[in-house]
């Protein structure tokens, strides 16, 4: 292959017409795992994700990445895809708690004596849906059971409605240095269709408090392709974020599945961009954010230059699990909660998603685990190969094969005669010695991914996924 452009090497914006759109935008799964989940089954259990943590346990040295799944709303925005329990009646928190605790003991002990965690998010949900007594009581369990670094990443969710300063001075005083706080669209309209009404003013109060604390690498989340988003309303928007300054943005494409979420169809009755009109609110604001000074990292979120994913992006060392894109590429993470999905012990395991069935496994004395997979070994090789790209949009031969055993050119003979065609469309760069993702196949980095998933051959997967762009 050869490149198509000698100085394609840059983060400008640069057009996506809609004739690639028409051709490229397809359902495709965003890779936050590799096997993508419509691959794990039930046969997968409890004894399974526990023979996984005693794996897990051996490597007793290697640092760990905890999540905790804090499922509770106020009310429900009618976009989200997450596992959600809407109640306005927060005492209902204190009874699933409980049974977290009882997991992260019972996790604990198949883990012995590796302890040291690099690595904590809540998310949700909406984490300060818990009552500070509620944090500090998660928190006094999560320190009791395992040892925290003392320069963990210590991060968690909130929502700018419901959070106050006393949850906020809590959590700095427990360690908690991050702040990802949900915005989505700032527009009235916007929000009036999405059930999500939070003013700029809001949104503006609760950053200044979280600067004012001492919380770094604050994150704002913005959502593209919601019902009544125009460019100009859009554009305001992303103004305005601009303006407040965070460290780190996430703008994600709106994965609109009715036919699985079915309070999304709330919002059929408004105008919702999509194809060439969606793309073009991400060039928007993907101009927008490299023209104020923040760098594009990964496929779909923004930091500062100084900020360390900035940095790691520099130096090819940016990971992604879960949680995001991170600097902390923990070998195993560990998740605990309803839905909550590990990788541990080469293994993904997802807890059961129905507070129920969660219950019932844990009074049972039982691990909570509802469905998950064994990596192959080449699952795993195809995994780190899709994450270098998605990443660091970099795939260095020499790394795989000191990693793996594994030459490029033998083991991806199929997928490399695939990659031609992206190789002409000016996606992608083959080097000497390596695969680079160019700013213009930046925008269809899932599906450049696709082509090193050896899974994706059964048609019936692909309702279960979102549209690349």
């Amino acid at each position: 292959m050869t490149p198509t452009s000698s100085n394609a090497l840059t983060q400008e914006s640069l057009e996506v017409t809609r004739e690639l759109l028409d051709r490229y935008d397809r359902p495709g799964p965003r890779y936050t795992s590799y096997p993508t989940a419509p691959e794990w089954n039930q046969d997968f259990g409890a004894a399974d994700y526990a023979k996984a943590l005693q794996k897990a346990s051996e490597n007793k040295d290697e640092p760990l990445s905890l999540y905790v799944h804090l499922p509770f709303c106020w009310e429900r925005c009618h976009f989200c895809g997450c596992n959600v329990v809407i109640s306005k009646h927060p005492e209902v928190s204190g009874k699933y708690l409980e049974y977290v605790y009882k997991e992260i003991g019972m996790v604990a002990k198949l883990l012995g004596e590796r302890k040291t965690v690099k690595q904590l998010h809540w998310g949700g949900g909406t984490p300060t849906y818990q009552s500070v007594e509620q944090i500090k009581s998660l928190h006094g369990i999560l320190t009791e059971a395992f040892d925290f670094a003392p320069d963990a990443e210590v991060a968690l969710e909130v929502d700018p409605r419901v959070t106050s300063r006393e949850q906020l001075e809590t959590l700095r005083l427990l360690g908690f240095n991050r702040i990802s706080m949900g915005v989505q669209d700032l527009d009235p309209k916007v929000q009036a269709a999405i059930n999500r009404n939070q003013t700029e003013a809001e949104t503006r109060e609760l950053f200044d408090t979280c600067r004012e604390l001492g919380f770094s690498g604050i994150n704002l989340d913005l959502i593209y392709g919601l019902p009544e988003q125009t460019p100009e309303t859009w554009t305001r928007t992303v103004e305005a974020v601009i303006d407040i300054r965070p460290d780190r943005l996430a703008v994600y494409s709106y994965a609109h599945l009715p036919d699985m979420i079915k309070h999304q169809r709330k919002m059929d009755a408004h105008p919702r961009p999509t194809g060439a009109e969606k793309y073009d609110l991400f060039a928007i604001a993907r101009k927008l954010f490299v023209a104020a000074g923040y760098r594009i990292i990964g496929m779909d979120h923004f930091a500062l230059p100084t900020d360390e994913l900035a940095v790691a992006l520099d130096e090819r060392r940016l990971h992604r699990n879960f949680m995001g894109y991170t600097v902390v590429p923990a070998e195993d993470m560990i998740a605990f909660g309803v839905s909550g999905i590990g990788e541990v012990g080469g293994t993904y395991a997802q807890n059961q998603k129905r507070p129920a069935m969660y219950y019932k496994a844990l009074d049972e004395d039982t691990l909570p685990t509802m469905c998950g997979t064994w990596l192959t070994d080449d699952d795993a090789i195809r995994r780190w190969v899709i994450r270098q790209l998605m990443c660091n949009f970099y795939l260095d031969f020499s790394v795989l094969k000191s990693r793996f055993g594994v030459d490029y050119d033998a083991y991806f003979a199929d997928e490399e005669s695939r990659l031609e065609e992206f190789c002409t469309e000016g996606f992608i760069l083959r080097g000497d010695g390596h695969l680079q993702v160019l700013p213009l196949g930046q925008a269809f980095v899932r599906n450049i991914a696709m082509v090193f998933d050896a899974h994706l051959k059964k048609p019936a997967h692909f309702s279960n996924f979102s549209r690349t762009i």
